[in-house]
């Protein structure tokens, strides 16, 4: 059994995890760029697990048909309305780095099942909420 003083030590510690400065710039970048392949990963397979996990509460998203969603909104549309990928990839990816937050774009040109094709432009924004990366603001724009 713990004394009181080692649990309160662990709490100290988990909370001093959570309160994390934001990383710096390049470590930063680094991060949400491997997080920008996770979630290009993640609607590839359609899995609204990753973005329940790393999108914040607030966030916004703003599909290319214009339709802006909350995070509920968005989670019920990849579930009711999933998009079948047989191919979605990444060309020109840019992260800039602001402080606690991080914009990602990107070009990603994709084929569905059904053979229709597009390229979606896409710019993502990341803060450092809560001592992780959070996806706070997507917008995609079906390009002609």
């Amino acid at each position: 059994m713990r004394s009181r003083s080692s649990i309160l030590e662990l709490e100290d510690a988990a909370s001093h995890v959570s309160r994390r400065a934001a990383p710096r710039p390049e470590e930063a970048r680094t991060e949400v760029l491997a997080l920008n392949e996770q979630y290009i990963a993640a609607a590839r397979a359609g899995d609204a697990s990753w973005f329940r996990a790393h999108m914040a509460e607030d966030v916004v998203v703003i599909l290319g048909s214009g339709r802006r969603l909350t995070k509920s909104g968005f989670l019920h549309t990849m579930e009711t309305e999933p998009r079948r990928f047989r191919s979605l990839a990444l060309h020109d990816v840019t992260a800039r780095v602001f402080g606690s937050t991080v914009q990602v774009d990107a070009d990603a040109p994709w084929e569905l099942e059904d053979g229709q094709r597009g390229v979606s432009r896409y710019i993502d924004s990341y803060a450092w909420l809560d001592g992780r990366w959070q996806v706070i603001s997507a917008q995609v724009t079906t390009l002609p």
